[in-house]
């Protein structure tokens, strides 16, 4: 997974207070001196990034925030330029001094000293049966490209990938019905509900929160986030909307009344929906000839129109794409309350949306109960 979608989430300003003073002081045995460590994080301001070279492999840092944050820590890659970064650790910035200690360079580092970072670590433990697992499988973020033509292959990778992430779901809920005043409860939170079927068990669990953190900038996003979820829901009738084509000729959604369509927000950079467009590629050639078709809805910007139809041929996306290249303020993904990609609708020939975020096998199975 490259790190600018792990940040997009791990970044995130958790509670608004005056300001406070933070220090790191991290050691790790592998470390070498001379190596650069870089410390990442956002602010309402901005993104802030600092970095230090290692000496007797130890490194320190010091600053004043507004916010707890949840900050990333790289060795000799600059996150603001780096796609792909292979060492790094996470940490709570907030009051206190923070104790960094890892038997490696930063991965698998022990983080101690302040109580975000304290809860961490006991969620990463309870956690740790099932990361072991995950070890032993293939991230499908990594396939090679020669991989990806084998479609079974994929296909099973996404399976396995997918069924252990959702195994880890119901040990983080009750972490957070434990912990309801933790700030780790509310990351912990924001990241589940990026699947929408987990958005009833979300709902219930945010709202066992401290008020303090329901009123945090990121409560209140969370909040936002889970009324968007059910801006449409299944049951609903699905909304009509009509984007260009590469083309430039209007589609209409209400032009695929009499089939099954999939409405699919994804993008080019968005390499979770890259590695989902092999499993779409396989149902659409399966069933689209038993009354089943995509509608692709690209939440690229202007600027990234070439690498739109580059991933579009490189992925062999041979159903209808359309776009109006507002990037994040697309219309239709406003008018669906899209707030992470891959996400899709299934709707069905008279205009009910029957499925949400169907991914993987669960795709295949809703349609072969639909179509044969």
């Amino acid at each position: 997974m490259t790190v600018r979608i792990i940040l997009a989430f791990f970044l995130f300003p958790l509670f608004c207070s005056s300001q406070s003073t933070f220090s790191i002081q991290g050691s790790g045995l592998k470390l070498i001196d001379g190596d650069k460590i870089f410390l990442q994080y956002k602010t309402d301001e901005g993104v802030v990034n600092d970095s230090i070279v290692v000496a007797n492999k130890t490194f320190y840092f010091k600053g004043k925030i507004k916010n707890t944050v949840r900050a990333g820590v790289y060795r000799n890659q600059n996150p603001k330029y780096s796609d792909e970064i292979y060492d790094y650790s996470f940490v709570y910035l907030e009051q206190g001094d923070i104790r960094f200690a890892s038997k490696d360079t930063l991965l698998n580092s022990v983080v101690t000293g302040t109580q975000s970072n304290v809860d961490n670590s006991e969620l990463k433990a309870l956690l740790k049966p099932f990361l072991d697992k995950g070890k032993l499988l293939t991230d499908p973020y990594k396939i090679t490209s020669s991989e990806m033509n084998d479609t079974a292959f994929v296909t099973k990778v996404k399976t396995q990938w997918y069924d252990y992430i959702n195994s880890m779901i119901p040990l983080k809920l009750s972490f957070v019905k434990a912990h309801p005043s933790s700030f780790v409860s509310l990351l912990t939170l924001s990241e589940i509900i990026k699947d929408s079927k987990w958005l009833p068990e979300v709902e219930s669990s945010y709202a066992k929160l401290s008020p303090k953190l329901q009123s945090s900038s990121t409560g209140k996003l969370l909040m936002k986030n889970m009324q968007l979820g059910k801006k449409v829901s299944v049951g609903m009738a699905a909304k009509d909307f009509a984007q260009p084509d590469p083309d430039g000729k209007i589609i209409n959604l209400s032009d695929f009344k009499g089939k099954y369509v999939l409405v699919d927000f994804w993008a080019s950079w968005c390499g979770p929906c890259r590695a989902e467009n092999p499993n779409l590629l396989l149902a659409y050639n399966k069933f689209s000839n038993k009354g089943f078709t995509i509608l692709s809805v690209s939440i690229d910007a202007r600027k990234d129109k070439a690498a739109w139809l580059k991933a579009v041929k490189d992925d062999g996306m041979s159903w209808l794409q359309v776009s109006d290249l507002r990037g994040s303020k697309n219309t239709a993904s406003q008018l669906y309350g899209v707030t992470v990609i891959p996400s899709n609708f299934l709707i069905s020939p008279d205009g009910i949306v029957v499925a949400k975020d169907l991914k993987r096998n669960e795709l295949h199975a809703k349609l072969a109960s639909l179509l044969n």
